[in-house]
């Protein structure tokens, strides 16, 4: 995607943390729908995303899984918080396709991570609570178009990567309800 789909990546240098990986980690390979991080795991890994994209999913009380994020190529993929404390994931990062990435040990990160930020990985922490927040008022601020707009103009390739079952997830609506918004978008450009 020409620009991150996490805001995070583009308000914090991470790039030592991305040379570090390509330089040090190992290439591996995720097919479509294998688990990079399982809920209720410990992370193992945090790496770079060099092709392809993952999808960040929790279940629901009836069972069902629900895409709550998305990592795409050049972004970092990892479960940040509970990794680096040692905390069992809250979500399953699943490849979205066969998908390469430039991982090393969650261990590793979270030296490299200490050594970028002088020990001080509140400023880390701070920017991924920004994002989640911002996101958590989106949905309440705006209507589900709204979202569905907001997102595609801001990353028309999402369109061409994922899924429409997984963008509904993700925007909180049924698959059903955003093929309606999408025809009543195509009419009203139609018209």
């Amino acid at each position: 995607m020409s620009s991150s789909f996490n805001i995070y990546d583009q308000k914090i240098d991470l790039s030592a943390i991305k040379d570090y990986c390509r330089e040090h980690g190992r290439t591996a390979h995720y097919s479509k729908d294998e688990v990079f991080v399982q809920q209720g795991c410990v992370a193992k890994y945090l790496g770079v995303i060099e092709s392809g994209y993952f999808k960040y999913t929790t279940l629901t009380s009836s069972g069902n899984e629900a895409v709550v994020g998305f990592a795409f190529e050049g972004e970092i993929v990892a479960d940040y918080y509970n990794s680096f404390n040692g905390i069992p994931s809250e979500v399953t990062i699943i490849a979205g396709t066969d998908t390469a990435v430039s991982q090393i040990r969650t261990t590793e990160a979270r030296n490299i991570f200490n050594e970028s930020f002088e020990g001080n990985l509140s400023a880390l922490n701070g920017t991924l609570f920004s994002e989640i927040y911002s996101r958590q008022l989106e949905l309440y601020r705006k209507t589900p178009t709204e979202r569905y707009l907001d997102l595609i103009t801001l990353y028309p390739q999402i369109l061409d990567i994922v899924s429409l079952r997984d963008i509904a997830s993700y925007l909180l609506v049924t698959p059903v309800y955003l093929s309606r918004i999408r025809k009543n978008l195509a009419k009203k450009s139609g018209e």
